[in-house]
């Protein structure tokens, strides 16, 4: 069994992995994932507290296929060395491929929206500084209103309500609230997304509710 699983392996890149100078490895020039001062950032604040835990993947002339951001982040840490494991053998297209491949196949996973809610939450009681998952306030702000939004879906769903009227009040725990739930486009849901951000960072409001309101009534205002 031993020599089977051996003849299957012995290819693989992650199977030999070397500390090789930063300065050696060569961006793939035609990499069509990019990577922003703030993404960098962020990479670079994460592996300062994480270390380096994926290397980066190269070809046999030193052109980095996957791992050019984390690169640009020990750059940016002032590391001189990156562990490296490196494809042998690969065709043009097949390298062509993978660093599409490798960018792409991580976007299409989902989240499970409340168990990634709790493992936040867990982190926040304990202090960890969220700033090192990736998640920005506004990414935070967007995991809230989504989950309330799958909420009153649910609760749409057990009344038995079928969702076509142009708007459903909702009671909430707080007996002086209510939840409104409108049907309506992802575009148009980003849109007033941003608009409620917007007001909360220029009016200095906590809650989307509060800022929300406040752009009704300003539009009301000036009609």
């Amino acid at each position: 069994m031993a020599s089977v699983q051996t003849s299957v392996h012995h290819n693989w890149p992650a199977l030999n992995i070397e500390l090789v100078p930063v300065t050696k490895l060569i961006p793939y020039i035609r990499n069509p994932r990019q990577h922003s001062e703030q993404q960098v950032a962020q990479l670079a604040a994460s592996m300062k507290e994480f270390g380096w835990v994926n290397p980066v993947l190269r070809d046999e002339d030193q052109t980095i296929l996957a791992g050019h951001g984390r690169i640009l982040a020990a750059q940016k840490l002032g590391w001189p060395e990156a562990p490296v494991m490196t494809a042998v053998g690969w065709s043009e297209a097949k390298k062509r491929a993978y660093v599409i491949a490798d960018n792409k196949l991580a976007l299409n996973a989902t989240w499970d929206i409340n168990l990634l809610n709790a493992e936040i939450e867990a982190l926040s009681d304990e202090d960890f500084d969220l700033n090192l998952i990736g998640f920005s306030d506004q990414d935070l702000e967007r995991l809230a209103d989504d989950l309330m939004s799958e909420r009153f879906s649910d609760a749409q769903q057990e009344s038995g309500d079928d969702g076509r009227g142009d708007s459903v009040p909702r009671s909430t725990s707080n007996p002086d609230q209510v939840a409104l739930t409108i049907p309506m486009s992802v575009d148009q849901r980003q849109l007033i997304f941003d608009a409620i951000q917007h007001a909360k960072r220029t009016l200095s409001l906590d809650q989307s509710a509060e800022a929300l309101w406040a752009i009704c009534r300003l539009y009301l205002e000036q009609r």
